[in-house]
């Protein structure tokens, strides 16, 4: 059987990638757009302070272990330790905690539950802003479109998104002599998966498909628009990554925000130029 193309023929009108973009940051500068850059921004600060604690917590296992239990055991470790080179690298540890911003002072399985936490309730506020972007609600987001069906929404798109975060990984890894070109093709098909789960209700099963079929006759324009939104990334994180301490973790978390949003504002806005018509709702699978 021949292998199918990276893009098939469609009957669906050829997607107006300019349009898409220009739509999106209108809807990022209204002020449904403010409230989610807003929610994700906060989230972001928090979730930065749990992952600054949790790297603090490793560092000084980290250099305990090596200092106190390994020296005392090993006369091989303890005569390492007097390297000027190594203590060095242990200084330089020491300040890399120093300079990471701000932390919080919790054990590390409250940490961990904290940061789950708030990785559904990001996935939550980008269900609720999906389902404002695609239903033109730019004034503020309606409580009818915050609240239904939010937490089996919340729990499909966390779960689908990081079943085919995997998925894509190992494709990518075990393709690579081909350039990653499969989990490219598994990528560019499923982008819509977030939104069929917000708007049409969907399963995760049925979220797939429906992303599979709707991006058919124009995966190019749609890979077009997923490098656009890399490349946006690419530059936040530029940024992001030259500021240290708590004001890069602020910078951070606001210019991520926005990135974040307007990249679901396209995606959206993608998503109902594809459809052309009121979802259809689909029993959950």
């Amino acid at each position: 059987m021949a292998a199918e193309p990276f893009d098939e023929p469609g009957s669906r009108t050829a997607l107006d990638v300019g349009s898409v973009f220009s739509n999106a940051l209108d809807e990022l500068l209204s002020v449904t757009g403010a409230q989610v850059v807003a929610a994700l921004a906060l989230l972001g600060v928090v979730t930065t302070t749990l992952w600054n604690s949790l790297f603090v917590r490793a560092v000084e296992w980290t250099l305990a272990t090596i200092r106190d239990d390994l020296a005392e055991t090993d006369p091989e470790v303890e005569a390492a330790l007097q390297d000027p080179q190594v203590q060095d690298g242990l200084r330089e540890l020491e300040r890399s905690v120093e300079s990471v911003g701000p932390t919080v002072d919790a054990p590390v399985p409250a940490i961990l539950l904290g940061i789950l936490a708030l990785a559904l309730l990001v996935e939550a506020a980008k269900i609720v802003a999906t389902r404002a972007f695609a239903a033109d609600e730019l004034d503020g987001v309606p409580a009818s479109l915050a609240t239904r069906r939010l937490a089996v929404a919340t729990l499909f798109g966390f779960l689908t998104g990081l079943a085919l975060k995997i998925v894509i990984t190992l494709t990518a890894g075990v393709t690579f002599f081909l350039l990653a070109i499969p989990a490219l093709f598994v990528f560019v098909g499923t982008m819509l998966y977030r939104q069929e789960i917000a708007i049409a209700d969907k399963g995760p099963l049925a979220a797939i498909s429906g992303s599979w079929g709707l991006v058919k006759g124009n995966r190019w324009r749609i890979l077009a628009i997923a490098v656009v939104l890399f490349v946006v990334w690419a530059i936040v994180w530029a940024v992001t990554t030259a500021i240290s301490g708590t004001a890069g973790v602020i910078v951070a978390a606001l210019l991520s925000a926005i990135e974040v949003t307007f990249g679901v504002a396209v995606v959206t806005e993608a998503y109902v130029r594809l459809r052309g018509e009121p979802a259809e709702r689909q029993p959950s699978v």
